[in-house]
Order: structure tokens, then sequence, then C-alpha cells
């Protein structure tokens, strides 16, 4: 077995700006990383704005001795472009970080992601980050679905198809494919450049299976995305088949694949999120050995439509979870409250794998929470994953909210580490912020199966009308609704002393 590719780490640019160097030179060289990376000038020139805001925030604070200067890293995976901006200052309280004039800049869609805040020993550290596929963020669990006027394929050229890895050289290849099956419709715009292609295979951040004809044309595609460096399970998606190939059993063939590469680079397990307006999507992941763990309500942007299907567009609509073992989950024990042991257990059962629970409400022994937060704007929700729980971890969570007011979030997921033996306290001290049972993902934490929960907030959303392709999917529906109810309405669990 081999392991997944390592995730490039090193910076596109390093910049270091001393208190006399204009912070205009660093905004005009993000600027242009922007552009040289596929963004459009537009976005380029926002993003430039808010880089130069959080210099601008670094320079106001106070000088505690160390060095003055201000560290900038530019980096770019093939998706996603990160300055990551670094100061030895005073360091920044939650308060004041809260107040920071960038927040708005935030809420007004500059960036797709921000996040500041005082990391100890590591300084002050403000990231930002634009996503190429944040123009269009329905990129869930789908095929192509366009009609083509092309004749199909003759079975014997189908036979001939080789399906393999793919290699940075395929990248050209690939964006002609994606054009054939879709236009300049696909809703992630990385995939029509060929730089963001290589950049994503070459740093690990996709891998990627491709069919190929004879003559060199690529004419179908599936891939692994992780979202972070360290992710032992990625999302699954991106599989694209050419018009003149479908009803050949292609699809089948990459997903086989893809099963294949991901158990040879050790990856445990592919999780998704399918829409939830028609059963399509989750029965082709179902057929591929799928199970539904979870229902994200009104995570997808409001006014999503989807030609030919039912759709609501005042109302944010909910994704099912799914998850698709391929290689060993092994064995674990997780917190989990006895309210939902039941439920996960069918779960658990469902999926094959061997998980021991202890229902024990037992608070945590440090003091002080370790989670990371990215916010996304354009997507209007707000990602929180705790890598520590701290008997301060409603009070850090408030904090979080609070932060982002401005941005008017209308969901907030949080993944608690279910091997903690505090996860279980830590969920029902957080029904009483309004967080309730979401998901249960095996092993989507680098330190192994992840406890999500959501808030959502008074956004429009409709559950009443969510499509599952089978009885199995109903039921954790109905479990997750039952759940956000009982929370939203008062019904909390009570906290053991």
């Amino acid at each position: 077995m081999t392991t997944a590719p390592t995730r490039a780490s090193a910076p596109e640019l390093r910049i270091t700006l001393s208190d006399d160097a204009p912070l205009e030179a660093a905004g005009a060289a993000v600027r242009a990383c922007a552009q040289g990376n596929g963004f459009e000038a537009e976005r380029a020139t926002r993003l430039q704005v808010v880089v130069e805001e959080l210099l601008r925030e670094s320079r106001l604070r106070e000088e505690s001795g160390a060095s003055g200067d201000i560290e900038i890293a530019i980096e770019f995976d093939g998706n996603n472009l990160q300055i990551t901006i670094t100061d030895h200052r005073l360091p920044l309280t939650p308060a004041q970080s809260r107040h920071l004039p960038s927040r708005r800049l935030l809420a007004l869609g500059f960036v797709d992601r921000l996040h500041v805040g005082f990391e100890g020993a590591l300084g002050n550290i403000a990231t930002c980050q634009l996503n190429l596929a944040s123009a269009n963020p329905d990129d869930h669990l789908h095929e192509a679905m366009l009609e083509a006027d092309v004749p199909d394929a003759p079975d014997a050229e189908a036979a001939e198809i080789d399906v393999r890895l793919m290699v940075p050289d395929d990248a050209v290849g690939l964006v002609q494919c994606v054009f054939r099956c879709y236009g300049y419709t696909y809703p992630n715009p990385s995939m029509y450049q060929a730089k963001a292609i290589r950049k994503q295979l070459e740093s690990g951040a996709m891998l990627s299976v491709v069919a190929i004809t004879p003559s060199g044309d690529i004419v179908g595609h599936v891939a692994c995305t992780f979202e972070f460096p360290g992710d032992p399970v990625p999302e699954g998606g991106k599989m694209i088949v050419d018009p003149r190939f479908r009803g050949h059993h292609l699809a089948e063939r990459l997903s086989l694949a893809r099963a294949a590469m991901a158990a040879d680079h050790g990856i445990p397990g592919v999780w998704a999120e399918a829409v939830t307006n028609h059963p399509a999507s989750q029965r082709l992941a179902i057929q591929r050995g799928a199970a539904e763990v979870g229902l994200l309500i009104g995570v997808g942007p409001q006014g999503m439509l989807m030609n030919g299907m039912p759709n609501h567009e005042d109302v944010r609509p909910s994704l099912i979870a799914v998850f698709t073992p391929v290689g060993d989950l092994g064995t674990a024990a997780l917190s989990i409250p006895d309210h939902v042991a039941d439920h996960v257990q069918t779960l658990v059962d469902r999926l094959g794998v061997t998980r021991t629970f202890d229902h024990a409400i037992v608070a945590p022994t440090r003091a002080r929470s370790q989670f990371r937060t990215t916010a996304s704007a354009l997507a209007g929700g707000i990602e929180i994953r705790v890598h520590e729980l701290g008997l301060d971890i409603a009070e850090r969570m408030g904090d979080t909210l609070d932060e982002y007011l401005a941005m008017s979030p209308s969901y907030v997921h949080v993944h608690l580490p279910a091997r903690d033996p505090s996860a279980a306290w830590a969920v029902i001290e957080l029904e009483h912020m309004g967080f309730a049972w979401c998901a249960w993902i095996p092993d989507y934490l680098p330190s192994g199966d992840s406890i999500r929960l959501q808030r959502v907030t008074d956004n429009p959303v409709v559950v009443d009308q969510i499509v599952c392709a089978r009885p199995e999917g109903e039921a954790v529906r109905d479990f997750v609704i039952s759940e956000w109810t009982r929370v939203r309405h008062g019904h909390l669990t009570a906290t053991a002393t």
C-alpha cells in the first residue's frame, strides 16, 4: 500500500514587510499572484483590498519588543489561494478580533474565508482565502446531465477505453472533456484551467482517475478532493463522462478505479453531499457502496436552481451526507450522548465498521479548547473544526459567533473529535447554544471520527419536502430533523454535574 501524496506546503511567494515598506506593495503582489493563478481581475482586486486592510490592522497593534516585521505567505493548491499574515506584536484579544474592519469585508463577500486571531507563540495570524470554485458553490455530488446531439460511441470503441490514474500532463485534455460535457456551465471554474488542475494534482489536493481513448482523448473523470492538508478522508465528486460514451458503464468503471486508487493510497473512505430535491445523485452513491450518515439543513445557497428539477427559489436547500468505505476504518471508542446511541449504532452497522460507545458525560481536563474556524461569505456559513476540547468550549463558540455576526451566517457547523472522552459532554454543552446533531463521519478528522453539529439560523428552509432515495435515508433525515426541532424548541438534554 502506498500513501497519499504529501500536500505541498511551500508558498508561491513570501514577503517580509518592514515598518517602512508600503503595504500597497504587498497588496499588489497578492493581486498579481491571484490573477496569475486564474482569478478574474475583480476578485483579485477585492483580495488585494482585504490583504491591505489586514496589514493595516497589524501595523496598528503595539509592538511588544519582538520584531515589528510582518510576514506574508501566498499559497495556491490549484483551487484555493490562501494568504497568511503573521506578526509578533501585542496579542490580539477576542474582543478586538470581533470588531476589526476586515470583518466587514468578509461580510461583503470580498473573500471566501477569513480568520484573524492570536495563536500563542506563533503570534497574531490572519488568513484569508479565495476559492476558484466559489463563483458557483453548487459542486455537490452529481453527474453531467446535459443532453448531447452527438451520436453514441459504438461498443467496440468504448471497450478500448483505458481507465487509469490522472497525471498533470492530462490537464489540457480534462479541460476539453469538461467543455464537451458542460460547455461553460460546469459549477467549478478550476476545472476549466489546466494550470489549476495540474497544481491540485501536484500538491495532492486532488487525486483523479481518467478514462482515455486510444487516440488520447480524455472522455471521463472522477476525483477525491482534500479540503485541508492532513485530512484522512476526501470528498468524492467531479464525476464527468463524455456524452458520446454514456450508457457504456464508464461511470461504474471510473468509480471502481477511484475506490482502488483510494485504497492504494491508504484512504479509509470518501464522503460526499447529495442534493435532496431529487434522489438520483443519492442513488448513484448508494449503488457504489455509500450509506447516508447525516443531513445538512439549509446549507445550499438560496436560489440554487437545477434544470428540470423541483426547486424552491426563496429557501436554502438541504443536503444528505453520504459516506463510502474504501479501506480499513479500524476500531475506535466514541464518546456520544445516550440519546443518539441507537441512531449512531444503526449507521455503524450499516457501514460494517467496528465502534464502541461511551455515554459518560465527562468534562475535559483542559482549560482551553483548540479549534480552526473558516467562514465562507458566498456560501453563507461557518465551519469550526475542534482539535482539542476544553472547559471553555461554550464560551469560545460564543465568541466565534459574535466575531462573525456581521456576516449573518445562515448556518454554523462544528466538528467535534468523537474519540475525545469529553465529546458527549461537548454535544450537550453546545445544545444550549442551539447546536443540534447533524452527522457522524468516520475518520473525517485527523484525530478520527467526527461528530458534526449544526446551528441553523432564521433563514427560511424547507424540510418537509426533502427527498430521500430509500427508507434508510429517510430514517436519517427524520432523526436529524427531530433533533434540530427539539433543540430549537428548547427541549435540551440536562448537563451532568
